[in-house]
């Protein structure tokens, strides 16, 4: 069975380009990975307890931009407080993400390091953002 972004990038050609640059995402969200450290208690200097996501979407929209493509992070705060990216070709968008369960371990906002971790391009999610969240994101950028 063939995975979903392939259904979708042969239909949108942003898709088909966020898909080829899986590799310099992964790098992106390996690098914020690596970079983090904590100590015994699970403490950051700059992070205190929280996680890293927000660090593995800005890498990632950095890989995008640095490829001209429009990109910012979203945050959800319902539930466990989460940053992803979305990226965006006039009202066509996509959110894309590593689930913080991949790198970390908790909730709200209190994150552990999961130790070892080795991102894959497997571990990036791709999926379709509706026109008005897209529209949303362009207007503020």
């Amino acid at each position: 069975m063939e995975p979903n972004w392939y259904k979708l990038a042969s239909v949108n050609p942003l898709c088909a380009r966020l898909n080829s640059l899986r590799t310099e995402m992964v790098s992106a969200a390996q690098k914020a990975y690596d970079e983090w450290e904590q100590d015994e208690d699970g403490s950051n200097p700059e992070l205190g307890a929280g996680g890293i996501c927000q660090d593995v979407a800005e890498g990632i929209c950095y890989a995008l931009s640095s490829h001209g493509i429009d990109c910012t992070t979203l945050e959800a705060q319902v539930g466990d407080q989460h940053v992803w990216t979305i990226a965006w070709d006039g009202d066509v968008g996509y959110h894309i993400d590593i689930p913080p369960s991949v790198y970390e371990t908790g909730s709200g906002y209190v994150w552990r390091k999961r130790k070892g971790v080795v991102f894959s391009s497997e571990h990036i999610l791709i999926s379709p953002a509706d026109a008005d969240t897209v529209r949303a994101c362009r207007d503020e950028s």
